[in-house]
């Protein structure tokens, strides 16, 4: 019985020992393995782009092509196309012309709903019209008793009295709304000069924080760090084989010379590997630059783990978390 739970243990061991080397053996692969890249970028008389990355002895492979003005993008594994993520121009112009019609329909859809409500609001003032009480003619003749000059004349001075009052009542609540008016305006003013001179109190703040935030030793600590590792990341990931030749020229010969000037900034990247033809009588661009490298995964978790092991970045990463966490 012992040696039974023995051997079974034994097993269970072995098992566990496996699963433990592939993966081991497979976060070795990821991390260790280099995603490589090679490209070519040529140009006679139209632009012309053939690249290529691949990972793990080119199991899976990306290949990416820009001929006759149409890009190809896909994801093969082992040979096999997985995705396909290039679309041609009749897609394009397909979808295109799907959502103009969709939205043609849509436009369509309501401009007719739009005309039945219409419809529907002018039925209803139709009917209200129709429903509305015929009134009775005014009659030519006046029923009430005839009245003498005397009460005719009192009526026209209580109404002349009437309508000189309701005048300078009018006057009167006119001039009260054009103060109360005034007064409105003058009372936003003063908000308005208080917000003013709270914003600018705010962006004073704001700027003597920010000052002190990059004056800050710890910061600048910080960024001489962040850029070292930046230097780091592109050595390795600049190409390690570069070879092509390039001929151009400008109408202008001093655009030509200048440009040539930029271009032997880039000389200690490429050396004598790439060959440059200026020309200085005509227009022209042709030439072809191939570019080969390769990077690993590990190398970036490398500078990740640097820069979180930095106390300085650290500091500065919760600063900048703080400021966002206040302006939300």
């Amino acid at each position: 019985m012992l040696h039974i739970i023995l051997l079974i243990l034994k097993i269970l061991g072995i098992v566990l020992a496996v699963l433990l080397g592939i993966i081991l053996l497979i976060l070795v692969l990821l991390l260790y393995v280099p995603v490589r890249y090679q490209g070519t970028v040529r140009r006679d008389k139209a632009w012309e782009l053939y690249a290529k990355l691949s990972w793990l002895l080119h199991s899976l492979t990306v290949p990416i092509v820009y001929e006759d003005g149409k890009f190809s993008i896909k994801v093969r594994l082992f040979g096999i196309t997985i995705k396909d993520l290039s679309r041609d121009e009749e897609e394009i112009s397909e979808d295109i012309d799907e959502y103009l019609w969709d939205a043609e329909e849509d436009i369509s859809e309501n401009e007719e709903q739009i005309e039945d409500r219409s419809r529907l609001s002018a039925g209803e003032d139709g009917l209200e019209e129709r429903a509305k009480p015929v009134q009775p003619e005014r009659e030519d003749w006046d029923l009430r008793e005839p009245e003498d000059e005397e009460t005719k004349g009192r009526d026209m001075e209580a109404r002349q009295e009437k309508g000189l009052l309701s005048r300078v009542r009018e006057k009167i609540r006119t001039i009260f709304l054009k103060i109360f008016r005034i007064w409105q305006k003058i009372k936003n003013l003063k908000y308005t000069f208080r917000r003013i001179c709270a914003k600018i109190r705010q962006g004073v703040q704001k700027y003597r924080d920010l000052k002190e935030f990059l004056l800050d030793e710890r910061t600048k600590k910080a960024v001489k760090q962040c850029l070292e590792q930046l230097k780091y990341l592109l050595g390795k990931l600049l190409p390690k084989k570069i070879r092509g030749e390039l001929h151009f020229g400008m109408e202008d010969p001093a655009l030509t010379g200048e440009i040539l000037g930029g271009i032997s900034i880039f000389y200690p990247v490429f050396m004598d590997n790439v060959k440059v033809y200026p020309d200085f009588e005509q227009s022209i661009l042709e030439g072809e630059l191939f570019i080969k490298g390769r990077l690993r995964l590990i190398t970036i978790l490398l500078i990740l783990w640097r820069l979180w092991r930095d106390r300085d970045v650290r500091y500065v990463y919760e600063k900048l978390n703080g400021r966002r966490a206040g302006k939300t």
